[in-house]
């Protein structure tokens, strides 16, 4: 039990606190009790001052205009009346009248330094014997009797401050009391105020052992009014949301890399197997190294484009802020696929305005348009046409590349820019190539220039994939949202 206090009070941040209130509170008591006890005391030595040299200074009189031979009756007469005690000292340091008790022997030396500077300075001086709060205190008058301009003797008067004491013992009494009631309270109520100001802290503790050992959905719920844990919330969230999409964006890249490599890496390992059964020729040999350099240069796209998309995925693909003379660069693209059209009898039809300009990195658009052109080539029959086309509308530019292939169904559209994705197997690979990356890099790369790639499509009608551009400075928003992603291609800095 005592252990399981002293843990809860010194090992945890809600007991220190409570600790710190209790001390706190306690030293706040002591300093009131000591300022309490100053200005009382001050006060009452006032007043019994006052009245100590009231009836010195009676006597006094009394004294001096007497004959030494009287002053023993007018001292008799004095102590009849007076409930303290009553010294009489001659300046030689014979006592010549004393009542029932001494004052010079109590108090230590506080009451003889007193009469020491009666006698020298030929003034009244005060000293106590005690602290007032005990009982058997005695506030002192040294009192100079003066007879033709010398001190002759010191009249000493004692008075007890029993009565007060006990008023100040009432009053501390009842000080200690609502004092420890105070500490009580304070105690118990930064307990409990520790104890509900950490509680968001224990769900933070939960959740984050929870997120250590591999359950990443989980997030913080708590709804406190206290604005400092609030924005902890959101941060520690915020957090978690990155740290769930960065581990999924590595399961992906891991799967994929995986899921893609498998084949080529299969098929270049048979090539190799085979090839070495038996001695081949040189020629052979040297046809068999071209077909592994193909299957390495397969290996190399799927890498690279991997690598693209992961970069995606983590924020980091940076791209150059620069004007793109978009018109120019359709135009070079159109020209490169002509022959490779041409080959197919396919025809390239082009309609392209002048003077189309956007910003941002020209060899990644460059690379999404020869995507677009590519899948169009792959899916238009012989003897067909592919039109390319781009025009500006409403501040933005937009492209579109139509094929008259066998379309794609409605339902398959939606998961197009997805990685992988293939509306149809077969026919993708028919050419050896297509790991179903090309339209995601695409879509990846549009939207990093604040664009966006759709597709419009019937079965047997052909595909149309419409890409929208911002225009160079048509929209200062867009020119924003830029800045924000794109790098300088001077100073390389984002």
């Amino acid at each position: 039990m005592l252990n399981s206090i002293r843990s809860n009070l010194f090992r945890t941040f809600r007991g220190r606190l409570a600790l710190l209130y209790i001390s706190l509170e306690l030293g706040i008591l002591i300093f009131a009790a000591g300022v309490l006890y100053a200005a009382l005391a001050n006060r009452v030595y006032y007043e019994v001052d006052e009245q100590l040299t009231s009836q010195a200074t009676s006597l006094s009189n009394e004294l001096e205009s007497s004959p030494f031979y009287f002053w023993s009756g007018h001292l008799s007469s004095f102590a009849n009346h007076y409930p303290g005690a009553i010294q009489l000292i001659g300046a030689n340091g014979l006592i010549l009248f004393r009542s029932d008790r001494s004052l010079i022997d109590k108090g230590g030396n506080d009451v003889s330094r007193a009469l020491g500077h009666a006698f020298r300075a030929g003034a009244p001086a005060f000293a106590s014997t005690e602290s007032l709060l005990n009982k058997d205190n005695i506030r002192v008058i040294a009192f100079p009797i003066h007879r033709d301009g010398q001190v002759v003797a010191t009249l000493m008067l004692g008075h007890s401050t029993r009565d007060i004491r006990s008023v100040f013992n009432l009053l501390y009494l009842l000080g200690g009391i609502l004092g420890a009631i105070s500490i009580v309270i304070s105690a118990g109520a930064g307990y409990y105020m520790a104890k509900r100001a950490l509680e968001p802290i224990q769900e933070i503790t939960t959740t984050a052992r929870g997120v250590a050992a591999g359950d990443l959905s989980r997030r913080l719920k708590s709804e406190s009014q206290d604005k400092e844990i609030r924005v902890l919330v959101r941060v520690l969230n915020k957090m978690f949301t990155d740290l769930e999409a960065s581990f999924q964006a590595q399961k992906r890249f891991t799967a994929d890399a995986s899921h893609e490599l498998r084949l080529p890496l299969t098929i270049l390992k048979g090539e190799i197997e085979v090839a070495l059964r038996h001695p081949r020729t040189e020629e052979e040999y040297e046809q068999i190294l071209h077909q592994q350099l193909g299957t390495i240069d397969r290996i190399q796209r799927i890498v690279n484009d991997l690598l693209t998309l992961a970069r995606s995925d983590a924020g980091q693909l940076e791209l150059t802020q620069s004007p793109v003379d978009l018109s120019l660069l359709l135009q070079e693209v159109g020209q490169q696929h002509l022959i490779l059209f041409d080959s197919h009898n396919v025809n390239l039809n082009m309609d392209i305005e002048d003077d189309i300009e956007v910003m941002g990195e020209a060899s990644q658009l460059e690379r999404t348009m020869m995507n677009l052109l590519s899948n169009a080539f792959k899916h238009a029959p012989e003897h067909s046409a592919i039109q390319l086309s781009a025009k500006t509308e409403n501040g933005y530019a937009v492209i579109s590349v139509r094929d008259e292939g066998p379309g794609i169904a409605e339902e398959q559209q939606d998961r197009l820019f997805d990685r992988f994705f293939r509306a149809d197997d077969a026919r993708c690979r028919k050419e050896g190539e297509g790991a179903g990356l090309g339209l995601a890099i695409c879509k990846r790369i549009v939207e990093a220039h604040a664009g966006k790639i759709r597709v419009k499509s019937k079965p047997g009608e052909g595909a149309t994939f419409i890409v929208r551009l911002p225009l160079r400075g048509a929209d200062p928003s867009h020119l924003k949202r830029l800045d924000n992603i794109l790098i300088d291609p001077e100073s390389g800095k984002v």
